[in-house]
């Protein structure tokens, strides 16, 4: 789409490798299935039956998948996968009208997640991803609190880390995270986009309940 950010502002601009490789994980699971080949026959004898499923057997390729898919339409937390009947009698070597139409719509769950300004496409739920550079942000700012309780300055704690005072400034409000979200980080659990970069630029407050109420938007 051209001026897509100005006519569509909340479309998702997705990796186009990553959306293949789920949609044809989609349809190579499908085809995959003992019944695949009877839940979409019509009049279909059983000698017919076995050599459309040999032939949907070999179907593994990337490129043979997706050549299978009419539509896809994908929203956050599942996605819908329309077969091409003509596509696929052609691939079980069968007439147009032994395909049931009705029945080559696939559903699966589907998550995308964000890491900073990388996205990943998920099928199933995401697992859980622990964002290291988070992680190691957050020890640092442990450990820099506790020096400044110990009187240290912010220029004293640079000097002595290698690092900037600004640096050590932008980081030390995420020692003040609560309980909860720093258990959440440590698992790879917390929302996405709850990034070091957004929690410095976003001004997050100290008080915990207010910090799960604006967390819990993302």
């Amino acid at each position: 789409m051209t001026d897509s950010s100005q006519k569509h502002p909340d479309a998702w601009r997705l990796p186009a490798e990553q959306l293949e490789n789920v949609l044809a994980e989609v349809v190579r699971q499908c085809l995959s299935q003992p019944n695949a080949v009877t839940s979409m026959a019509l009049h279909m004898s059983a000698a017919e039956i076995a050599s459309a499923a040999e032939h949907l057997r070999d179907c593994q390729s990337i490129s043979k998948c997706l050549g299978l898919i009419a539509r896809a339409d994908l929203r956050q937390g599942s996605l819908a996968v329309q077969l091409d009947p003509r596509a696929l009698a052609r691939t079980m070597e069968c007439r147009a009208d032994q395909v049931d139409a009705k029945e080559l719509t696939i559903e699966a769950p589907f998550q995308m997640r964000r890491r900073g300004v990388e996205l990943k496409l998920h099928l199933g739920d995401a697992p859980p991803e622990i964002d290291q550079t988070l992680v190691r942000n957050v020890i640092k700012a442990r450990r820099w609190l506790a020096m400044i309780i110990d009187g240290r300055t912010f220029p004293e704690i640079a000097e002595e880390e290698g690092t900037s005072k600004r640096r050590v400034q932008n980081l030390i409000d995420l020692a003040m995270l609560a309980p909860d979200v720093l258990d959440a980080i440590a698992a790879g659990e917390q929302p996405d986009g709850q990034s070091t970069d957004y929690l410095i630029k976003s001004g997050f407050p100290a008080i915990w309940s207010d910090q799960h109420k604006q967390f819990s938007a993302l």
